[in-house]
């Protein structure tokens, strides 16, 4: 029912004769529901607004897997190529995993983290969110071995990319095509049997500057995930690494 025009001026004579805390509560009571739509509104205005100013678009994805760089490394590695690429940090990022560990290992401590750390890489592989891998002997024999690593001799853009600076550096390694492991581990075979081939899938990078600082035993190679979708970005970031002092 519409009040009349009298009966508003009453209203408003009767809100003004109030105190603080009435007016309040007459408010609240009479006013929630609007009072809290423009809340939760204001809420998720600022809620965009602020992802808007601080979210950054992978530029890519990189692992580092049993490595760990120094600070000045790392900075290298990921703000210093967004830059070098011409985009700003601001904008663009290189999602960076860090402290993943693979290894044979069956000390049960170094096994949990190393079967958690192969279920992080497997989850990035599927969401097709892991583009390069820095890592150390072991885990690119265990990556080439399990297929992850993109074939850098026969795929055709790869290898017309390659620099002459680059092509020294391709390594090869072991990649199982087929093997009896699960009816080893069921005891259901008493020999491990394993169907391989031999292909180039990674740089050994051990001898760059970048690596200089780090012991003479120490081995760091880069490869390629063999489902990027970033490969043109993966070729410059290999590249890149190369040619940086």
């Amino acid at each position: 029912m519409r009040l009349s025009e009298k009966e508003k001026a009453a209203n408003r004579a009767a809100f003004r004769a109030m105190n603080l805390r009435d007016k309040a509560e007459y408010i609240f009571a009479y006013y929630k529901l609007p009072l809290v739509l423009a809340l939760v509104a204001i809420v998720a205005f600022a809620s965009v607004t602020r992802w808007l100013i601080t979210h950054k678009e992978p530029l890519l994805y990189v692992a580092y897997v049993n490595v760990v760089p120094d600070e000045r490394l790392d900075k290298t590695l990921t703000t210093d190529f967004v830059e070098a690429e011409g985009k700003s940090p601001r904008r663009c990022e290189v999602v960076c995993f860090r402290e993943i560990y693979l290894s044979r290992d069956t000390d049960q401590q170094s096994h949990q983290y190393a079967y958690a750390s192969k279920l992080k890489v497997m989850a990035a592989v599927d969401a097709e969110q892991l583009d390069v891998v820095l890592m150390n002997q072991e885990a690119y024999d265990l990556l080439s071995a399990s297929g992850y690593l993109l074939d850098l001799e026969d795929a055709q853009a790869v290898a017309q990319s390659m620099t002459d600076e680059e092509e020294p550096l391709l390594v090869s390694n072991t990649v199982v095509l087929s093997d009896n492991s699960v009816e080893v581990e069921l005891n259901e075979a008493d020999e491990y049997e394993a169907e391989t081939i031999e292909q180039v899938n990674a740089l050994d990078v051990t001898a760059l500057p970048l690596f200089a600082d780090y012991p003479e035993d120490e081995s760091f190679y880069l490869g390629i995930i063999a489902n990027t979708p970033r490969l043109d970005e993966s070729l410059a970031y290999l590249q890149y690494v190369v040619e940086t002092d």
